[in-house]
């Protein structure tokens, strides 16, 4: 792997800026900490007068009645004013839990009695440091999430996305969107069975569904989650889902869903992206079926299992040859959740018909054959080190943390057609994540990243991401 540094200074100086960010954050929480302590003080003067009363009582000195009725005034007033102060400090905490596959975020609708809910994320001044490459800092994204439970059987939830700023294209020809991640009705029936129906988050993987930054490590999400896996992932369709909470040890949940298949149009050499219609007027000449299956037999651990079948040729055909162009994903998981640590591993790998007929079709020679097979994994681990021990309200999330991962979109190509080694890859991430409070995350993190054929970059990436 390529070990040379990122051009310039940025790298130091991000870090520098990244220290002095945390410490301005650490400071701005001060006068909490101050309240904190005066509420403490009043708290021990109140001890110290009822002590002083239960005395004087004790004593049974009439000409200490004066002196008493006083002591209790001041009592009083004491009494009052902790009161006004722990009300004032004390502000409502959303609660934040994963329900039905979605994020934390996301979730908060199932957890009102009814009525409107709001909730968001994002994923703003992201930087990026790179070798051969402009530095470009972005406002990458910002969700809205709007829900309404009708009552508890039927409930809409919906997740827009502004990504990069704004719409029009920038000076170097990239432009930002505006669209819907998500929306849906969900129909409650019981904890086993429940339908789901409209513009669904495709349940494939550990981040397609559960996207927010406050839950995964790194500035950006893991590679294979992004070329192989094509998160984030959605599509027109409906489904089933539930939870076999008793029927075995621990907690079984699925989500099965028929949806909008892949479009075998846009599959490349490099990635899947563009295969993805994302519900806009999408082809349904063929359609899809996906599932996931997750098993946590205790706290902490996760086992997941996810696949994906369906033709993605869509009426498209080749010198008078219809294209099938049967896709099949499948993928594992597992997630474990200890004390202090947090690791993650996954493994995918896809087999694609008519690669032939579906390079004749896009144009493509030579190596920019779409892979009729493709394979990836990536393994991962954290350790929040404040977990130690009690640093105080504001020091409670640090976490060191490194990543593997080692992808190649052209596994096997079609015959007649070559493997380009640029798109065997491997990237190192490690990085670091701050959160002076759960919804809220600093991040930076340095990526080694090469192929085969030695023509990646390195980059040093900076952000913050919230949720509320």
């Amino acid at each position: 792997m390529k070990k040379d540094s990122i051009r310039g200074g940025w790298p130091w100086l991000t870090i520098a800026a990244l220290g002095i960010l945390i410490f301005c954050t650490l400071d701005s929480f001060s006068q909490d900490k101050t309240q904190d302590e005066r509420i403490r003080q009043l708290e021990s003067q109140l001890r110290t007068l009822t002590d002083e009363i239960q005395k004087m009582k004790s004593e049974e000195a009439p000409e200490k009645s004066g002196r008493l009725s006083e002591i209790e005034r001041k009592l009083d007033v004491l009494a009052e004013e902790i009161e006004n102060m722990k009300s004032a400090a004390v502000v409502e905490e959303p609660t934040y839990e994963q329900v039905f596959g979605r994020a934390p975020a996301a979730s908060k609708v199932y957890l009102k009695d009814r009525g409107l809910s709001i909730g968001g994320y994002g994923e703003v001044g992201i930087a990026q440091f790179r070798e051969n490459n402009s530095n470009i800092v972005d406002a990458q994204r910002v969700i809205l999430y709007v829900g309404y439970k009708y009552n508890d059987r039927i409930i809409f939830n919906s997740e827009v996305e502004f990504e990069h700023g704004f719409t029009d294209e920038n000076l170097d020809g990239q432009s930002g969107e505006v669209e819907v991640e998500f929306a849906t009705l969900d129909f409650l029936l019981n904890d086993y069975f429940n339908l789901r129906g409209g513009l669904v988050l495709v349940p494939f993987g550990i981040i397609n569904e559960v996207h927010e930054p406050t839950t995964f490590f790194g500035v950006f999400r893991p590679d294979v989650e992004r070329e192989i896996i094509p998160t984030t992932w959605r599509g027109n369709g409906a489904g089933i889902f539930g939870e076999l909470n008793g029927v075995i040890q621990g907690t079984l949940s699925y989500r099965a869903y028929l949806i909008e298949s892949l479009d075998s149009r846009g599959f490349r050499a490099v990635n899947n992206r563009d295969a993805r219609a994302s519900g806009n007027r999408a082809r349904i000449d063929d359609i899809a079926f996906v599932s996931r299956v997750e098993y946590d037999p205790i706290p902490g651990l996760k086992f997941g299992g996810s696949w994906f079948i369906g033709n993605t040729g869509q009426n498209e055909s080749v010198d008078g040859e219809e294209i099938g162009g049967l896709f099949q994903m499948y993928e594992g998981d597992v997630q474990l959740q200890w004390r202090g640590l947090e690791a993650r591993g996954l493994f995918v790998y896809t087999f694609l018909d008519d690669a032939d007929l579906i390079n004749l079709n896009n144009g493509f020679e030579g190596d920019d054959s779409v892979g009729d097979e493709q394979f990836g994994w990536y393994v991962e681990a954290g350790y929040n080190i404040l977990s130690l021990a009690d640093f105080g309200q504001y020091l409670e999330y640090f976490a060191p943390f490194i990543r593997y991962e080692n992808f190649d979109t052209q596994r096997s190509v079609p015959s007649g057609f070559a493997r380009n080694p640029a798109n065997d890859r491997q990237n190192l991430t490690f990085g670091l994540s701050y959160k002076p409070i759960p919804q809220v995350v600093i991040k930076a993190d340095y990526q080694w990243r090469d192929n085969e054929a030695d023509s990646a970059d390195n980059q040093f990436n900076l952000g913050l991401g919230f949720v509320f």
